[in-house]
């Protein structure tokens, strides 16, 4: 259970947007779910799209595992680093991953890493100053 709470949950959004990316190329912008406003407005979903709320919720998430102050959540803050510097390798280098949906991805990843470090920071900080007795 350990080695899973190491595990970036962005990693889960990156291999999706593999998945969907290389099985089915179109599929990235296909529309999952459409319907009409009451405003009149034509709304739709895309597959992209999902994939990028999916992204948001887990960032959510990343962000609360990195108020823990343990050699876990350094593993894990090191993790997240490390994938985003291979989304950002991948968004030159690789054809698939030239959309603005994985540019979307790959900047969750990069606002996990500055949001992880920094709130692990805050918290040790405070760990610090409450075993000072301030």
């Amino acid at each position: 259970m350990t080695m899973f709470r190491v595990i970036p949950l962005q990693t889960l959004v990156v291999l999706a947007y593999f998945v969907v990316a290389f099985a089915a190329p179109s599929a990235v912008d296909g529309i999952l779910l459409g319907f009409t406003l009451p405003s009149g407005a034509s709304w739709t979903l895309t597959t992209g799209g999902l994939l990028v709320a999916i992204g948001l919720f887990l960032l959510y998430v990343e962000i609360l595992k990195s108020a823990r102050t343990t050699m876990t959540s350094l593993i894990d803050h090191g993790l997240s680093l490390m994938l985003f510097c291979l989304c950002l390798v991948l968004f030159i280098v690789l054809r698939q991953a030239g959309t603005g949906t994985f540019f979307l991805i790959m900047v969750m990843c990069l606002i996990d890493v500055i949001a992880g470090f920094t709130v692990s920071l805050a918290a040790s900080r405070r760990s610090v100053d409450i075993g000072n007795g301030m």
